[in-house]
């Protein structure tokens, strides 16, 4: 994978229908990236190249998105690079490091652009260019966080030409929130853009009402970060966004910005089509049994059928065979080809069929193993399907390799993820499900669930922030007795609507919500029902005799999660659970360090720890004997690491900010102020 050594100027205006751009290398990567100078020539320039930036280009897409935020969050299989069981890598550290700080650069460009004007405005300039100001702010901020939740402490001085000053992550924060709060009071409403004005802001061609609801949208995200850490300020902030108006609450409202086809800044940040994205087993539990939806119901009429010869046949038609009762059966048992060491409650098992009720949006941002016909583009990943991988696979005996086969599987229609642990375990080098045809991958798209088309082929819009986030802020608010204007059922509700309404699945809106059904990790989605899961009786086959057994299924124990260290009673289906639950569903694909963030600070939804057959050499609290105790936050990635470019360029800066880290240790596995176990 050649490394890309270019920034992007923001000196040649954007029209949504192409993009103009000229280029500089930036090859000195040891240079200070918060130190800068030079002058755009228009203000909004300097703020669309921090966009188009943020977008990720290709290369930084496939590393800071997918392999680290993507891995993180538990939403995509381990793909092979170790993300979850701590496995550091510097040089894309450095990448992201230096990615993020010139986004943040640029923006800030533009805010002092107008503070310190070249030339004279022009009247509607004078009007305009404050508006602009307050954007670039709150989208400077936004950058700002995607760097302290990714490092931790960072600079609130930077951008002057000198070395910077690192702050703590508390002051960082106190800072986001203040320059949230003033620049939302700044926006005037009443100012209109011109069109060539409107064409270079592909979020929202600068609408002052919606920039300023995406602030306060921002500020209430950031104030509830520091729910466990501060929460005084936490209730303050936080109540006073909320009367400061109403936020993005409505689709069209939807912080996105469109993709583009072509490898650049545009692209979308998960097209890299190499790049297997297979679905996680945390996906999985959480989705499987999850609402009152019917999978052949969703999948008959919201999932394109592209085959030209399966036109006018009923999608239901050829789902409906596969079909297994996910409220009674488990699948599979392979004990000989999976490893027990997790507190994965499906582990060792995988699912030989459609589970008869699966969260309707999974259905969407994952197709289904063998699935073709339903692809939006048969073929785009040209890497795995121009061959159309097998769904038939062997799992061969440990001393016979490719000689014995000790089960075959046909995954198609299979719902099933990875667990997290080490993608070069022994037990999958003769696990076919895993490893494919050659035994020589991990996660294999033939027999997983794997990212939908929609989200790789540079088509969609990437989202920064949606309605539901603002629903399901507020409900967390409501629930923890602030004065927010609403209850938490009534947000919660709204939250869930908004996501269905942007997914297009909003007809399936009242039959979901209805359900008291458990997700695997013991969640339903009824509001009022908060019963908690007890042990219940399966249905399991051996996969190596095709024995039928009835097993007791047990859900995680809700006092060994990471959410017990922060819950008055700790739970598996209580109100805090359902929100972010269907936050973390509704925030994929688009936003994994947010989904990320929430787990580092509740603990929620449940993670499994990771899982190996050999020591984990980069997470030294793993052992074989760890699942057996309550959930550690040293068993889950925290930040990244500060690259070696830092220390080296400059000195003092690093070890200053090291020294605002827990412990004054710098490491991926160190908790961020704001995280459980930081403060």
């Amino acid at each position: 994978m050649k490394t890309n050594k270019l920034i992007m100027s923001a000196m040649m205006a954007l029209t949504l229908g192409g993009v103009m751009t000229s280029c500089n290398d930036f090859d000195d990567i040891n240079n200070n990236p918060f130190t800068t100078g030079g002058d755009k020539i228009k203000p909004y320039y300097s703020l669309l190249s921090s966009i188009k930036g943020a977008q990720m280009d290709p290369y930084i897409g496939e590393r800071l998105f997918v392999i680290e935020w993507a891995s993180a969050a538990r939403q995509d299989g381990e793909d092979g690079y170790n993300t979850s069981i701590g496995k550091t890598n510097d040089g894309w550290y450095g990448d992201a490091f230096r990615y993020i700080s010139n986004w943040m650069r640029d923006a800030n460009t533009c805010i002092r652009l107008i503070e310190e004007p070249q030339g004279t405005w022009t009247a509607h300039e004078k009007d305009f260019y404050p508006n602009l100001k307050q954007m670039a702010r709150i989208w400077r901020v936004q950058m700002m966080a995607q760097f302290v939740d990714n490092f931790g402490p960072a600079p609130l001085n930077g951008f002057q030409g000198v070395n910077p000053e690192f702050s703590s992550e508390k002051d960082v924060y106190y800072w986001m929130l203040a320059e949230l709060a003033d620049a939302v009071s700044k926006i005037n409403t009443e100012v209109a853009p011109n069109d060539t004005e409107k064409n270079n802001d592909p979020v929202f061609a600068f609408d002052a009402a919606k920039w300023k609801n995406y602030g306060i949208s921002l500020r209430m995200r950031l104030a509830m970060r520091l729910s466990e850490a501060d929460p005084a300020k936490a209730q303050s902030e936080f109540e006073a966004a909320v009367a400061q108006g109403s936020g993005i609450k409505t689709v069209d409202g939807t912080a996105a910005v469109q993709e583009y086809d072509g490898g650049s800044d545009w692209s979308g940040p998960m097209s890299r089509s190499w790049d297997i994205q297979s679905m996680s087993a945390t996906m999985a539990n959480l989705t499987t049994n999850f609402g009152g939806t019917a999978s052949v119901d969703a999948l008959a009429k919201y999932v394109k059928n592209t085959n030209k010869e399966e036109e006018g046949k009923e999608n239901e038609n050829r789902y409906a065979e596969h079909v297994k009762d996910a409220s009674t059966y488990l699948g599979l048992k392979f004990d000989q080809h999976w490893e027990p060491n997790t507190d994965n409650p499906t582990k060792q098992l995988f699912f030989d069929g459609l589970p008869s009720k699966v969260d309707p949006r999974a259905l969407l941002y994952y197709f289904l193993p063998g699935d073709y016909k339903n692809r939006t583009q048969t073929g785009y990943v040209a890497y795995f399907t121009n061959a159309k991988a097998p769904q038939v696979e062997k799992l061969w005996a440990k001393d016979d390799q490719n000689k014995t086969a000790l089960a075959t599987v046909d995954a198609t229609y299979c719902w099933n993820g990875l667990t997290a642990g080490y993608s070069g375990d022994e037990k999958a080098t003769t696990n076919g499900l895993v490893s494919g045809s050659d035994l020589g991958g991990y996660g294999y798209i033939g027999t997983y669930p794997a990212l939908a088309d929609e989200y790789r082929n540079s088509k969609n819009k990437r989202f920064f922030f949606g309605p539901w986030e603002t629903y399901f802020l507020l409900a967390e608010a409501a629930e923890r007795g602030w004065n927010v204007g609403t209850t938490a059922e009534a947000a919660y509700y709204a939250g869930i609507k908004a996501s269905f309404e942007y997914n297009g699945i909003e007809d399936l809106y009242d039959a979901y919500i209805a359900s008291e059904d458990y997700n695997r990790v013991g969640t339903s989605v009824k509001w009022s029902h908060t019963t908690e899961p007890t042990a219940t009786s399966m249905t399991v086959k051996n996969g190596y005799t095709g024995a039928e057994e009835t097993v007791t299924y047990e859900y995680p124990k809700a006092a060994n999660t990471l959410y017990a260290k922060v819950a008055q009673t700790p739970a598996l289906n209580d109100h805090l659970t359902k929100i972010i639950t269907q936050l973390y569903i509704a925030n994929t694909p688009y936003l994994p360090q947010e989904n990320w963030s929430n787990h580092r600070r509740l603990g929620l939804p449940f993670w499994e720890i990771p899982t190996s057959t050999m020591s984990i050499t980069d997470m030294k609290d793993w052992t074989k004997d760890s699942y057996k105790s309550a959930q550690s936050i040293s068993l889950f990635v925290q930040r990244f690491k500060y690259p070696s470019s830092l220390s080296s360029s400059d000195a003092a800066g690093y070890e200053k900010a090291v020294s605002f880290l827990k412990g004054g240790v710098d490491s991926n596995l160190t908790p961020l102020w704001w995280a459980i176990g930081g403060h």
